[in-house]
């Protein structure tokens, strides 16, 4: 029993170290104008090409050039970054250690919204093992909204020998056999809200089947909502606003599109970010959130160890 205790002890002090690191963020600097530098540890100072999202722990400078915006993530507020000052971040505040940094004239409700959504990192890290974990288990999202823009529906391959038989309304998809960790397919627009059915088959014979979970104490049906055209025009010049104030920052449009469940175009727009800003790994348990919502249990397992490895080091 002893020495069960001393594994068990040594497994969490594993998990917890490699929690540690895991924090939100403070805030995110962005319209970056000349030379502004950021560093992690106070010794390696890098130039800030795009957006940065800043964490406790973090430094920045700006040179006699250097400017940007910079959105706090508890407040919602934008404060102006000036030439020849320097900032640090703590777990609840941006400190000017010297320079300026003064609190900007512009508001956006919608804007400063985005940014308090990236908060309690630390519980998207954590998978809950079933007592049927070995088994094969067909899901998708609960509730997913799509456009015409944003039409895929994603889930779990969890074969690489298997049909499936995809039906949403009176439309049916057949999606045969791949080695891709990740069903994706199109679907033709609808209107209003239709149930979703999913069966997997195998020499044509079902081996798994999408089952309606309990909401509320009621067997209910996974459904898809496809928005009308003004709701989906209402959409587009969101998305343009927010494209417009953060440059080339997806991650913040991912913000909006999930707040929007477009569970699957908020991932396109997390893993994107994540790849062009290999240096932003501290984001990467947001991109998990969504993962959870679509219930890709395999995909998310999978990238939450490489994940975890990577923190270690």
């Amino acid at each position: 029993m002893k020495r069960i205790l001393i594994v068990i002890a040594a497994l969490v002090l594993t998990v917890s170290t490699a929690y540690a690191g895991v924090k939100d963020p403070v805030a995110v600097l962005f319209q970056v104008k000349g030379n502004v530098e950021y560093t992690k540890n106070g010794e390696k100072w890098k130039k800030v090409r795009r957006n940065k999202f800043l964490f406790p722990g973090y430094q920045i400078r700006s040179d006699v050039g250097g400017s940007g915006i910079i959105t706090n993530r508890k407040t919602g507020k934008d404060s102006v970054l000036r030439p020849g000052t320097l900032l640090q971040v703590t777990n609840s505040e941006i400190k000017v250690k010297s320079g300026t940094l003064s609190e900007s004239s512009q508001s956006n409700k919608l804007l400063s919204g985005l940014m308090k959504r990236f908060s309690r990192s630390q519980s998207y890290t954590t998978v809950r093992r079933s007592a049927s974990q070995g088994a094969m288990v067909l899901d998708v999202a609960r509730h997913t909204v799509l456009s015409q823009n944003y039409p895929y529906l994603v889930w779990d391959n969890v074969g690489d020998d298997l049909t499936y038989h995809l039906k949403i309304g009176e439309d049916v998809y057949t999606i045969t056999p791949t080695t891709d960790e990740m069903i994706r397919i199109k679907i033709s627009p609808f209107s209003g809200t239709r149930e979703i059915k999913l069966e997997a088959t195998r020499n044509n014979q079902v081996a798994a089947r999408l089952n309606p979970y309990k909401r509320r104490g009621v067997l209910t049906n996974q459904t898809l909502r496809w928005l009308t055209p003004d709701e989906s025009n209402e959409l587009e010049l969101i998305a343009k606003t927010i494209a417009e104030t953060y440059p080339d920052n997806s991650f913040m449009l991912g913000s909006f599109l999930e707040k929007e469940e477009l569970w699957v175009a908020a991932m396109d727009h997390y893993r994107q970010y994540l790849r062009d800003n290999p240096d932003e790994i501290e984001m990467t348990p947001y991109l998990f959130r969504v993962y959870k919502k679509l219930k890709l249990k395999r995909v998310y397992s999978k990238e939450l160890a490489y994940w975890t490895q990577a923190m270690k080091e």
